[in-house]
């Protein structure tokens, strides 16, 4: 389309929109031209896009006339600080509502619990409405404009963001992007070959188009949802269900899809959400003969999504949930001419994976490898740094680095398998495995953090000695993904390190699936005069506590692209350094063995003092020739 048209199409738009409101028009007028060529650019064949795209636009005026004067004040203040969500203050929990205190009001009753710990950004885990029984724990939308019932009303769900507004707290919400239930109302009507619906999802009339796409597609969950098609024996038809065969993927080809998605987006953005998290975004878009996931389709249709956000609600920010490897998942927050226009955080998943790894082998050479190996993302983005969640840990490394290590990829990741889910070698944790792979043997891994570091089996042991070396395997997690940069994000029951949940195996409806033994009910008693007590709970509270506060006083944990890895040949330790807009640095050095090692002054650069200050001591700390420490301990070391 030439650029005299495109003015036109605009200005035409333009005179229909009676919003007063110079900000949205400048940000219309600046957006709608790219958003009108990636629409082009996908849809140029498709017979419905006019119509879509008049839908879309009227979407983003019907959207921001009814968004709060709260928030577009709030959006002008984030606009002007664009990297709110990467700041030092930053810190999340996610969580399971019901898991967590029942519903919305137990939610809201636990601000006080939030703000003790330190925690203003709140990932809840979905909450809109599914079926009862089989919803891939809340993953399989029933109805994207409805709560779920069980966690209480619209209204319960508006007074909470209320409350988390006036406390300065942010919600992240999960917008499955890719799937929806079969008993969502547009999948009703899509099998009953309703021509408005029957065209949001892939319906094949037999086996020839699903056995050409299965040829070039990978099984999400080969053994409990083997295949990517399901059957429909009423209407004689398969469907696309690259999860579960309860959850129909959704058909980006159809414009009709994207511009409903965007809407919904909108909707929730005027309900209060501060962040959303796509969901399973690298699958969105399907070819015939080629790997089904992070097509190049899937980027444009993110920079739509942004692109729109940034009209109606400039304040929200996105998060890629895109579990692949760093040169894919880098690509999520745009390319080229692009970088910056996609999502604006993404899962540091590697990284986390790998801290496991180190932790199993005591030997962090790998973990310093592939870090070196991620590409540089752009300014005004980061990661979330995690160490556990709801899912699963996959060892996804190159193995081209490991075998550039002298290791057989395989047998290593074997080794990491038996150490956490078989008590191989003395080993400490009880992980199971997940989805094996039966001609290798490989797997992932289920399992809290309380479980993959040891506390469970010492508590049950009442092991002294073993019960606070686990604490301080999971303080050195934690201390790690606070000190990354970016915004961490604490697995809500690794505060006060739950247990295993084993009781998912009496649910009918979760037996299958082991990850729910990482998905613990909180264990309020725990929480009971925390301050005071001595037990093992309490120790990990306290000095997660602590952690959370001095990174809130500390510029340098601000993810500002700053971070640097520093090389040094001691493979036990992971030595980086991190530096504020004024220059002034931390040095993070972490032990991942159980052993006391040491490190040589020359890790410091340029050091003219022969004194740090030590963050977590609150005391100096006297630079050796060479320095000693202790196991699983870190160093916040200041210059």
């Amino acid at each position: 389309m030439q650029q005299a048209e495109k003015l036109s199409k605009l200005n035409v738009f333009l005179k229909e929109v009676k919003i007063n409101d110079t900000n949205f028009h400048l940000r219309l007028g600046a957006n709608f031209p790219i958003i009108n060529d990636l629409f082009q650019k996908l849809y140029s064949d498709s017979p419905n896009k006019e119509e879509a795209f008049q839908l879309l636009m009227q979407s983003l005026v019907k959207n921001f006339e009814n968004r709060s004067d709260f928030q577009k004040k709030r959006d002008l203040n984030r606009v002007s600080n664009p990297n709110w969500y990467s700041s030092e203050k930053i810190v999340g929990m996610m969580l399971y509502v019901d898991l967590f205190n029942i519903d919305f009001n137990g939610l809201k009753a636990k601000i006080p619990y939030f703000l003790d710990l330190g925690i203003n950004t709140v990932h809840l885990m979905p909450f809109l409405d599914v079926p009862e029984f089989e919803n891939d724990g809340g993953y399989a939308v029933r109805n994207y404009r409805e709560v779920n019932p069980k966690f209480g009303s619209m209204d319960d769900f508006e007074a909470l963001v209320t409350e988390f507004q006036k406390n300065d707290m942010n919600l992240v919400m999960d917008l499955v992007l890719n799937h929806c239930a079969d008993e969502h109302e547009w999948a009703v009507e899509g099998r009953k070959g309703n021509p408005k619906y029957k065209d949001f999802f892939y319906f094949f009339p037999d086996r020839t188009l699903p056995n050409a796409y299965e040829k070039s597609m990978v099984e999400i969950f080969p053994d409990t949802a083997p295949g990517n098609f399901t059957y429909l024996p009423e209407n004689d038809k398969w469907v696309m269900t690259l999860f579960y065969g309860y959850q129909w993927d959704l058909n980006y080809k159809n414009p009709m899809v994207l511009a409903e998605m965007i809407d919904i987006m909108l909707f929730w953005a005027n309900k209060g959400i501060d962040i959303f998290r796509f969901d399973a975004v690298a699958f969105m878009w399907k070819e015939i003969g080629k790997f089904n996931q992070n097509l190049p389709e899937v980027h444009l249709l993110l920079q739509l999504f942004k692109l729109c956000g940034q009209i109606v609600s400039p304040g929200v920010a996105y998060i890629a949930e895109a579990i692949v490897a760093p040169d894919e998942i880098i690509k999520y927050f745009g390319q080229g001419l692009s970088q910056g226009d996609e999502c604006d955080i993404a899962y540091n998943a590697n990284f986390m994976a790998l801290s496991w790894e180190a932790m199993a082998t005591r030997n962090t050479n790998l973990l310093k490898k592939s870090m070196r190996a991620v590409p540089t993302k752009p300014r005004n983005t980061t990661w979330i740094n995690y160490a556990r969640c709801h899912d699963d840990i996959g060892f996804g490394f190159d193995d081209k680095l490991v075998t550039e290590l002298g290791l057989n990829s395989l047998q290593h990741r074997l080794y990491i398998l038996k150490h956490y889910c078989d008590g191989f070698n003395g080993s400490f944790a009880l992980g199971q495995r997940f989805m094996i792979e039966h001609e290798t043997g490989n797997a992932r891994i289920s399992g809290s953090m309380a479980a993959l570091c040891g506390l469970e089996k010492a508590l049950i042991e009442n092991n002294v000695k073993e019960i606070q070396i686990a604490i301080k395997r999971i303080n050195l997690q934690h201390a790690v993904i606070l000190s990354l940069g970016g915004l961490p994000m604490i697995y809500s029951g690794d505060e006060v390190g739950l247990p295993n949940n084993y009781d998912y195996l009496n649910d009918e409806s979760k037996k299958y699936d082991n990850r729910w033994l990482h998905r613990s009910k909180m264990n309020w008693s725990l929480v009971e005069n925390i301050e005071d007590s001595p037990s093992a709970q309490a120790q990990v509270y306290k000095q997660l506590k602590q952690l959370i506060r001095i990174r809130k006083q500390t510029p340098a944990f601000a993810d500002n692209n700053d971070l640097q890895y520093i090389d040094y040949e001691n493979s036990h330790l992971l030595i980086y350094k991190k530096t504020d807009s004024q220059g002034k640095e931390v040095y993070v050095i972490s032990n991942f063995s159980d052993y006391d090692t040491f490190f040589n002054s020359n890790v410091f650069e340029n050091l003219k003092s022969t004194k740090l200050f030590n963050l977590l001591t609150g005391e100096d700390f006297d630079i050796q020739e060479i320095n000693f420490i202790s196991a699983y301990d870190i160093l916040w070391l200041k210059k």
